[in-house]
C-alpha cells in the first residue's frame, strides 16, 4: 500500500514542478508575450468606460488619469524599442492622447474607434514575445545598457506569467490526481483479487453451527474466506440467530473448513476461514462449481458491510418458525432444574 501512495505523490510533485502556460522561466529569464500588464490594465479600464458612454460615472476620468500615472513609461519605451514595431508605437501614442483628453474633459470624441485601436494593439502584440530578466530592476539594466523591461511578465503584486499558468493548471492537476487515485484504487483491488485468488462461482455448501445445519451456495471463494448465500429466508434468519452460539464449520462435500461469520448482508454472509486455503484445496472446491469460476474484483469479501455484533447493521428478518424455536429454547433454560 505504501508503494502506490509514494508513486502517486511523486507524480503529483512532478506535475507541480513542470512549468506551463505563456510564461516560461529558465535560468532567471521569463518569456513574456503581449503588452505590459499596466498597459493591459489601462486598456481594460478604457473599454469598460467607453461601453458605458454617455452614462459614464464621475469617477471615470479620475480612474483613467490614475491608470495613466501608473504606467511605467520607461519600461514601455524599452519594450517598444525591443519589439521595433512603429505601427504599435503609433497606435499607443494615439490612444494615450485620447485618454489624456478624456481625463481632463470627461469627453471622448470617438469611443468606438478608441476601443478598436486598443483591440488592434492587443492583436498585433499578442504574438510578440520578449525575454525578461527575472531579477532586473524596475526601469534600468539588463539588456546591453538599455532600460530593462523586467516586470512585463509580472503583475503589480509580483506574480509572474508562470505563476498565473500554474494556478490555471491547478484544476487540471487536481483532476489528473483524482484519475490517478482512481486507477491506483482499481489496481489495488485487482492486486488483492489475484493475491487471494477471489473467484466467482456456484458451489453447494452447508454451514454447521452446533446442531444447526444451514444450506446454501458459495458465490465468491478466496483463499481466506468466501461469500455464502443461504438457501432461503428461513435459513438466513436462522444464521442471524445462531451465529456465534457455537463453533462454525463450512462443509463442501466431505471438506470441513472451520470458519467464523465476519459480516451478514440482506442477501449474503461473509465467512472467514480460520486457516488460509492451499492452492490445491482452493482448486478442488472450485471444481464443484456449477458455473465457470472467474476472477472478481472486490475491496474485501465483507464489502464494507457492518460486522456481526457491531449493532450498526439492519437486524435480520426472522420467520415465525425460527422465532418460536428461539422462544422455546429460552423457556427451557428458565425452567427449574
Amino acid at each position: 500500500m505504501k508503494a502506490p501512495l509514494a508513486f502517486l505523490c511523486l507524480v503529483l510533485s512532478l506535475l507541480l514542478l513542470v512549468p506551463s502556460g505563456p510564461g516560461v522561466r529558465a535560468q532567471g529569464v521569463d518569456l513574456h508575450c503581449g503588452a505590459p500588464f499596466d498597459w493591459q490594465k489601462l486598456a481594460n479600464l478604457t473599454r469598460r468606460v467607453a461601453r458605458r458612454l454617455p452614462r459614464v460615472s464621475e469617477d471615470a476620468p479620475r480612474d483613467i488619469a490614475a491608470a495613466l500615472r501608473d504606467l511605467n513609461w520607461g519600461r514601455l519605451r524599452s519594450w517598444q524599442g525591443r519589439i521595433d514595431r512603429p505601427d504599435i508605437d503609433r497606435l499607443m501614442k494615439a490612444s494615450v492622447e485620447e485618454l489624456r483628453n478624456f481625463s481632463s474633459t470627461a469627453r471622448m470624441t470617438r469611443p468606438d474607434l478608441l476601443v478598436e485601436t486598443l483591440d488592434l494593439i492587443d492583436t498585433r502584440s499578442a504574438s510578440i514575445c520578449v525575454e525578461v530578466t527575472a531579477n532586473g530592476a524596475e526601469g534600468d539594466g539588463g539588456f546591453g545598457g538599455k532600460p530593462s523591461p523586467a516586470g512585463f511578465g509580472m503583475s503589480a503584486n509580483g506574480e509572474t506569467f508562470a505563476d498565473y499558468a500554474r494556478l490555471s493548471m491547478l484544476p487540471v492537476i487536481i483532476a489528473a490526481f483524482g484519475v490517478i487515485l482512481k486507477i491506483g484504487h482499481m489496481l489495488l483491488k485487482w492486486y488483492h483479487t489475484v493475491r487471494y485468488s477471489r473467484r466467482s462461482c456456484q458451489v453447494m455448501a452447508e454451514i454447521h453451527i452446533g446442531p444447526y445445519v444451514i444450506p446454501g451456495t458459495i458465490t465468491v471463494l478466496g483463499l481466506r474466506g468466501c461469500r455464502f448465500v443461504c438457501g432461503d429466508d428461513e435459513s438466513r434468519a436462522l444464521l442471524s440467530v445462531v451465529a456465534g452460539s457455537s463453533e462454525m464449520k463450512l462443509l463442501v462435500g466431505s471438506i470441513r473448513l472451520p470458519s467464523s461469520l465476519s459480516a451478514l448482508n440482506d442477501t449474503w454472509a461473509a465467512l472467514q476461514f480460520e486457516s488460509m486455503l492451499t492452492e490445491q484445496l482452493h482448486v478442488t472446491i472450485l471444481e464443484r462449481s456449477k458455473v465457470r469460476p472467474r476472477y472478481v474484483t472486490l475491496p474485501a469479501l465483507t464489502g464494507g458491510t457492518p460486522s456481526v455484533g457491531s449493532g450498526s447493521g439492519r437486524p435480520a428478518r426472522q420467520t415465525n418458525a425460527v422465532a418460536a424455536s428461539t422462544a422455546a429454547r429460552r423457556e427451557r433454560k428458565s425452567e427449574p432444574a
